[in-house]
């Protein structure tokens, strides 16, 4: 064998020795310079060892021989992590912290079970980062939204299609005769009676027994209850906002006094039917915004009440004082005056400034009796009254302290004020 047959053999062995000690370290990818990729068993060894770290969320560590490793995270960055990744999808109600076999848990709560929801099926999965994961059916639940209804109230979405729930009726049953309460469609109403019969008796009769019987009587809606009009409630109160309800509440403490509900404010009442020397302001009442109580006692200061002796301003008229009534066959009569008062009112008191076709005015309280049993406050233009046409019944500020009413004597109590023929509140 010459020289250079023996060069290259020694030139093959070294290539196969180089083979094998490099096919030893690409196996097992170690390096003089890396840790054993064996010996790397959790994510914080990994990246002690210095391998490469993804940095996703969680993070990840690679090792030369491809295995991973991933972070573990606390059971809130869990919960946000799949907050995150699911909330957003439809039927996913949250994610939170639970107990799955007394061990703590994250818990995926739906609206309904995954096979319903095939958006989400096999996309939340039963392990998250060290933590077993449970789907919990919580039942539907809809978007807070509200749509208002005509009576004004809200109602929500509901159902299992989330659709608006049915605004109240605001229409009450028909009106029902009947003679007592029972009569009526339910416990909502009561009967008003509108027709009775019965015996009165004198003060002097002990042995008299009084009697009275309901004829005929209307169902009306109690306070609190649904209606459409005044009429659907029972006697004094209002319709407002689709509801029965009273105008006048509790007592308050004066105009600044803001503990009233809603819709109402704190307002001066009407002093006493007859008033009295000395008597106190009338107390405060919660008070529907925009209603004004028809206070009993009713003529403005100075105005001229017609006496056989002239025209005399109605607070100088005293008991026993001449005065022109009419009795029950329409003729004019004289009589006395037999009660006199005079009412404090609140400052902000109206009265209605009522003005006739022919020319006859008058100011006066909006509840004063007409002659036909209507209030002044009914009036309207065009209305008939005491032979004419109404031109005007506009409200007005009244801005004195009180106001004045008489009662003459004889079989009607009817007097003329201003020239106009009223009654008394004073019967």
């Amino acid at each position: 064998m010459n020289q250079k047959g023996f060069i290259n053999i020694i030139i093959i062995i070294g290539i196969v020795i180089f083979a094998v000690i490099a096919g030893y370290f690409i196996g097992t990818r170690q390096t003089f310079f890396q840790k054993p990729a064996k010996e790397i068993n959790s994510f914080e060894e990994c990246v002690k060892a210095e391998y490469p770290v993804a940095e996703s969320y969680p993070r990840q560590c690679w090792t030369p021989d491809g295995r991973h490793f991933v972070e573990k995270l606390t059971i809130e960055q869990a919960k946000e992590l799949l907050s995150q990744s699911f909330l957003d999808k439809s039927g996913v109600v949250g994610v939170g912290v639970g107990a799955c076999g007394g061990e703590p848990c994250i818990k995926v709560m739906l609206e309904k079970e995954l096979g319903n929801l095939p958006n989400l099926k096999n996309k939340i999965p039963s392990e998250s980062h060290g933590f077993k994961v449970e789907t919990e059916v919580t039942g539907l639940v809809c978007t807070q939204e509200v749509k208002q209804c005509p009576d004004g109230s809200y109602v929500s979405r509901t159902g299992e299609n989330c659709e608006f729930a049915k605004c109240p009726a605001i229409n009450p049953q028909p009106v029902t005769e009947c003679k007592k309460d029972s009569d009526c469609p339910s416990q909502q109403y009561i009967c008003e009676e509108t027709q009775s019969i019965g015996t009165a008796c004198p003060e002097n009769d002990p042995s008299c027994v009084p009697t009275h019987t309901v004829i005929k009587g209307e169902c009306k809606l109690k306070e609190g209850n649904r209606c459409s009009v005044d009429l659907d409630c029972v006697a004094g109160n209002l319709c407002h906002k689709n509801i029965c309800a009273s105008p006048v509440g509790r007592q308050c403490n004066g105009p600044s006094d803001t503990s009233c509900p809603s819709d109402y404010e704190c307002v001066q009442g009407c002093g006493s039917p007859v008033g009295y020397p000395g008597e106190p302001p009338p107390p405060y009442f919660c008070q529907l915004k925009g209603y004004i109580r028809p206070c009993p006692i009713c003529l403005t200061l100075n105005t001229l009440i017609d006496t056989p002796f002239g025209a005399v301003p109605v607070q100088q008229l005293q008991k026993g004082t001449s005065v022109w009534t009419i009795n029950k066959s329409g003729e004019r009569v004289a009589g006395i005056v037999v009660k006199t008062s005079r009412v404090p009112v609140a400052l902000n008191h109206q009265m209605v400034h009522l003005v006739l076709d022919d020319g006859r005015e008058l100011f006066v309280s909006p509840g004063h009796p007409l002659i036909d049993g209507r209030t002044v406050g009914n009036l309207a233009p065009g209305d008939l009254y005491d032979g004419v046409s109404v031109v005007s019944a506009e409200r007005v500020p009244y801005g004195k302290d009180a106001t004045h009413d008489i009662l003459p004597s004889g079989e009607t109590g009817f007097y003329w004020a201003n020239g106009i023929l009223f009654d008394s509140t004073l019967h």
